[in-house]
């Protein structure tokens, strides 16, 4: 699976992050033929650095 520029990764046990700063050039189609794994896990996908991000909703006070 190809990754864009700005796509960030974490892993969920040591909290090391992989941030791509160049295109991952894997072909879509083809097999994956890397792995982003931490810790003996996959990495968790946290998106693109910069994407605009939801905010938390304020309470209203009624």
């Amino acid at each position: 699976m190809p990754h864009q520029v700005g796509e960030r990764l974490r892993c969920e046990d040591c909290g090391a992050e992989i941030v791509y700063t160049k295109a991952c050039s894997c072909p879509e189609r083809d097999p994956k033929t890397h792995a982003d794994i931490c810790c003996g896990k996959e990495m968790h996908n946290l998106g693109v650095e910069g994407a605009p991000e939801q905010q938390p909703r304020k309470a209203s006070g009624f």
